[in-house]
């Protein structure tokens, strides 16, 4: 009696997933979420503002970095005609200069890593809405990202991506990227 009842134990145990399988259908879908930033309208527009902020900085750091050069070139031009007090003061003037361009280009670099991070933000939130609503409404029970999830390999018929792509897109404009400071 006993082994009847191990028996018959062990045959439900083996039985019952598979059974939960049969009334659960798995529905799995990949995002390449990078992709969908760059591809989206919304996405082309914040880099293209990113771009043209960042050509801004560009020039400016160009402009000092022009005005460095003519300072150094003329302590090295006067460097044997003039006294070396007057050589030392104009080195001094020199070495703050570029201290400071250094500082005004890591202050650039740091604004254009903000900027894009909060762009970025911008854009994963309303992408998240997105992407639940789809998940939601196709009956999708996971969707992994494929970069980030360590996805390896998947049949390009679960790729969402272009999908998320043109709902996003037809989401509209409002608060493509956030306002200018």
């Amino acid at each position: 009696m006993k082994k009847l009842f191990v028996c018959l134990a062990l045959v439900v145990v083996m039985l019952l997933p598979v059974q939960l399988r049969a009334q659960t259908a798995v529905k799995i879908g990949t995002l390449d979420l990078q992709r969908v930033m760059m591809e989206s309208e919304k996405g082309k527009q914040a880099k293209k503002i990113l771009t043209d902020e960042a050509e801004k900085l560009k020039k400016s750091l160009t402009a000092k970095q022009d005005e460095l050069q003519k300072l150094k070139d003329a302590v090295e031009k006067q460097g044997a005609t003039i006294t070396p007090e007057a050589r030392a003061d104009k080195e001094k003037q020199y070495q703050a200069k570029l201290k400071d361009y250094q500082r005004i280009a890591g202050d650039y670099q740091t604004e254009l890593q903000q900027k894009d991070q909060e762009y970025s933000q911008k854009i994963m939130k309303e992408l998240e809405e997105i992407v639940k609503n789809f998940a939601t409404s196709q009956g999708y029970t996971v969707i992994l990202e494929r970069g980030q999830a360590g996805v390896l390999f998947a049949t390009p018929s679960i790729d969402m991506s272009d999908q998320i792509i043109k709902l996003y897109n037809a989401s509209g404009t409002k608060g493509a990227a956030p306002a200018k400071k």
